[in-house]
């Protein structure tokens, strides 16, 4: 499962008045240097480059779970999925770019391909994503998770191979690596293999 990434400041504070007048005023902090990294600026919309084949599921290569939910992909759609979802016809239960889990504590079942899964599935939609060129943005929401924020890139090349190598994608090298965070799980440096679907 991905770490949870903790960061703690220790601030500084003036001594206490030891009766002979007022302490000393505290340093100014610190002013931001222009080699500091600006913040990625709040995602609004819904945005791709046409045209990209990027469809397919991409596989997280480590196990992230949130509670009793398991990341069982991030799921990319085509280009018709995303035209339509720009234009405003939306459906509840997909979206050109979503992340599915698995209720892990629900029964298993055999689905239409004869694989087993698990009954319940969460899939998280996006209230807003940017995805081309190599980028990856998102964030969406569900009640079981929290909100689901991801920066990710995605190495094109590596998807081309893999796409030309066929659908089996496990073993293969990670095509996507992502940063963010889902519920109160923060995640660094998650990596994605990609599988084509059955």
């Amino acid at each position: 499962m991905a770490g949870v990434a903790l960061a703690a400041m220790l601030g500084g504070c003036n001594p206490a008045d030891d009766g002979q007048g007022p302490a000393a005023p505290a340093s100014p902090a610190p002013e931001a240097t222009a080699d500091a990294p600006a913040p990625p600026a709040e995602l609004t919309g819904f945005t791709h480059v046409q045209d990209e084949n990027l469809f397919g599921y991409y596989m997280p290569t480590q196990e992230v779970v949130i509670g009793d939910l398991r990341l069982d992909h991030i799921h990319i759609g085509g280009e018709m999925e995303f035209v339509a979802w720009e234009q405003g016809e939306r459906m509840e239960t997909y979206a050109p770019v979503m992340l599915q889990f698995s209720d892990v504590s629900s029964p298993l079942v055999t689905n239409e391909l004869g694989q087993e899964t698990h009954a319940r599935q969460v899939r998280v939609l996006p209230s807003a994503y940017k995805l081309g060129a190599g980028e990856l943005r998102f964030v969406g929401s569900a009640p079981d998770i929290g909100v689901v924020q991801l920066d990710g890139r995605l190495d094109l090349d590596q998807l081309r191979q893999t796409q030309a190598a066929g659908p089996s994608g496990e073993g293969q090298a990670p095509v996507l690596r992502v940063a963010g965070q889902i519920g109160s799980e923060r995640l660094e440096n998650l990596a994605f293999f990609w599988f084509g679907g059955d």
